[in-house]
C-alpha cells in the first residue's frame, strides 16, 4: 500500500510519516530525494540543510552567484526536472524505487503529484495544521480535491497525532 502525504510546510508531515513507520510498518519513501541529493553531492548542503525547515530558511549562494533559500532551490531544482521530464516525473521516479508486497508512505506530495500515486493504488492523506499556512512558493502548493483523508494536527502532542493518524489509516487498511 501507499500512502502519499500532502500538506503546507510545517503541518506535520514527517511526523505523520515517522508515525506510520514505527506504527504501522510503512517504509518512508523521500519523493524529494533526487534534489536534495544533487544539492548534498553538488553544492555543499548537509542533509539539515534540505531535509530540516530551519535548513531550508538558510540562505545559500549557487554557483554563478545567485542567492536563494535551500527551500527555494530544491523547488525551482524540481520544477526544472519536471519541465524536461513531465509534471509527475518526481513521484513516478519515487514509486520506480518500491518494491512489491511493502507498504510506503511518501512525504512531500505537490500539486497534482497525488494522481501517480493513486494510479499505483495508493491514497492521499493531507495533514493540516493551524500554524502550517499556504507558502508562497507555487512548488509548495498540492491540488486539496485529491486528498481522500484529512488528518488534523492542531494540538503540539505527538500522543495525539499519533491517535488520529491510526483513526486515519485502521480503515484505508481495512479495504486492502
Amino acid at each position: 500500500m501507499i500512502i502519499a502525504l500532502c500538506g503546507h510546510p510545517t503541518a506535520g508531515k514527517t511526523a505523520v510519516q515517522n508515525i506510520l513507520h514505527r506504527r504501522f510498518g510503512f517504509e518512508p519513501m523521500d519523493d524529494g530525494w533526487p534534489m536534495r541529493d544533487f544539492a548534498i553531492r553538488h553544492l555543499g548542503a548537509t542533509v539539515q540543510d534540505v531535509t530540516t525547515q530551519q535548513g531550508k530558511a538558510t540562505r545559500i549562494t549557487l554557483p554563478g552567484g545567485r542567492t536563494m533559500l535551500w527551500r527555494e532551490f530544491l523547488g525551482e531544482f524540481g520544477n526544472a526536472i519536471e519541465a524536461l521530464l513531465g509534471p509527475h516525473a518526481i513521484p513516478e521516479m519515487a514509486i520506480r524505487r518500491t518494491e512489491p508486497g511493502r507498504d510506503y508512505s511518501f512525504g512531500s506530495v505537490r500539486r497534482d503529484q497525488g494522481l501517480p500515486y493513486k494510479r499505483a493504488g495508493g491514497v492521499v492523506v493531507g495533514i493540516e495544521a493551524p500554524w502550517a499556512k499556504p507558502s508562497p512558493h507555487e512548488f509548495d502548493r498540492f491540488d486539496a480535491k485529491l486528498v481522500d483523508v484529512w488528518i488534523r494536527n492542531d494540538v503540539r502532542s505527538l500522543v495525539v497525532l499519533e491517535q488520529r493518524v491510526a483513526a486515519a489509516v485502521r480503515p484505508l487498511l481495512d479495504r486492502t
